[in-house]
């Protein structure tokens, strides 16, 4: 019997471990093949992440031909991202040519149109003209010259479209309009990258209680919580050391056990060995010992299908105690009518087949 025990237990371990709700249902980090910031939820790094889904709606990041992490803005193609701090919700973007200027030449709508992202600098958007002008006339305009699209025969400048109007005019002889595009008035035109935050999904508070957001299973746009992958990109790499190192040998204690199980069946089944002759010669059979309760018993315990309203026979128990995962909807469930338990209707099935007790409460299962 105490060897039939330890086996038990032995094989609901194994259950719990590799059963697949029991995992991490986390998504963890990725990060490109030469480096760059460890790209988590919401954003989702497009085949590198083990599963889909992994991110929020529109925050789709890639690795280019070199290897940098990259975000692709509408209308306005590919950006290189630099930092994204998840704490504050900020992601810092810069021009793979180092000239982010000349990614607003030609376009007259706002950088981060139909995208979740917003400009850093919370001020309000202006509309800025750039100018094509001589070197000699750019001693009489205001500073704002962009130097990664200006040469030593002419310079140009990015202006308040406003400074433009006869109200103020300026001398622009030797100027030409290259175009006009909506940018924030505080906007530094000759700096080499541009900080953008989002509002939605905001996990801020999940951040400042040292987690991180995921979405929540069966519930469209919703987020939750939980412990997950650090934001440190060394401390990821020790905790995957530590995982690489620990989970073989909980594996090799696992094959230890069942082998250690095996050889004692095997000893057991020696020392029966004479019980079993004697029956044989006498042509009778032992009778089976079985733990648990028959298949007729267990079929007789009610059943209940979950609606899509997901409405539990009590509300605040939402969590399967064998599997210690939450109801969905269209589930079937399984109750036991001495002491009005439910379970998953697979769970109770495997564990009473093995245990004539309630998992919760203990109480004996009588057959019918």
């Amino acid at each position: 019997m105490a060897t039939l025990e330890i086996c038990n237990f032995l094989i609901f371990f194994m259950f719990f471990l590799f059963h697949p709700h029991s995992a991490s249902t986390t998504c963890g980090g990725s990060t490109c093949p030469d480096g760059g910031p460890l790209v988590r939820f919401p954003f989702q790094l497009t085949n590198h992440q083990a599963k889909i889904n992994c991110g929020y709606p529109g925050y789709d990041l890639s690795c280019n031909n070199r290897s940098q992490t990259t975000l692709t803005l509408p209308s306005f193609g590919d950006f290189t991202v630099q930092t994204i701090n998840y704490m504050i919700q900020v992601v810092s973007i810069s021009d793979p040519d180092n000239c982010l200027p000349k990614r607003f030449l030609h376009h007259e709508t706002s950088l981060v149109e139909n995208s979740p992202f917003f400009h850093f600098t919370f001020s309000s958007l202006v509309n800025y003209t750039f100018l094509n002008c001589s070197s000699s006339e750019v001693r009489s305009l205001p500073s704002g010259i962009i130097s990664c699209l200006s040469t030593e025969y002419y310079k140009v400048i990015a202006l308040r479209t406003s400074w433009l109007l006869p109200a103020n005019p300026i001398p622009l002889p030797l100027c030409s309009v290259i175009s006009t595009t909506l940018a924030p008035s505080l906007f530094d035109w000759d700096n080499h990258d541009i900080e953008l935050t989002w509002k939605v999904p905001d996990c801020r508070s999940c951040e400042a209680g040292g987690q991180v957001c995921e979405l929540k299973k069966g519930k469209r746009l919703q987020i939750r919580c939980y412990v997950g992958v650090s934001s440190d990109p060394s401390k990821a790499k020790k905790h995957g050391i530590m995982m690489g190192v620990v989970i073989p040998v909980l594996l090799l204690s696992i094959w230890l056990g069942l082998h250690c199980c095996g050889r004692m069946m095997e000893v057991s089944g020696r020392h029966n060995r004479p019980i079993v002759e004697l029956a044989t010669v006498t042509n009778r059979l032992p009778p089976a010992i079985t733990t648990g309760l028959d298949s007729p018993t267990i079929e007789a315990y009610p059943k209940t299908q979950l609606s899509e309203r997901l409405e539990l026979p009590k509300p605040n128990d939402n969590t399967c105690p064998i599997c210690l995962c939450e109801y969905q909807s269209m589930e079937t469930l399984r109750t036991i009518p001495d002491c009005d338990h439910y379970f998953h209707a697979n769970c109770i099935e495997e564990w009473l087949k093995l245990n004539a007790t309630c998992p919760l409460c203990r109480n004996p299962q009588e057959r019918q």
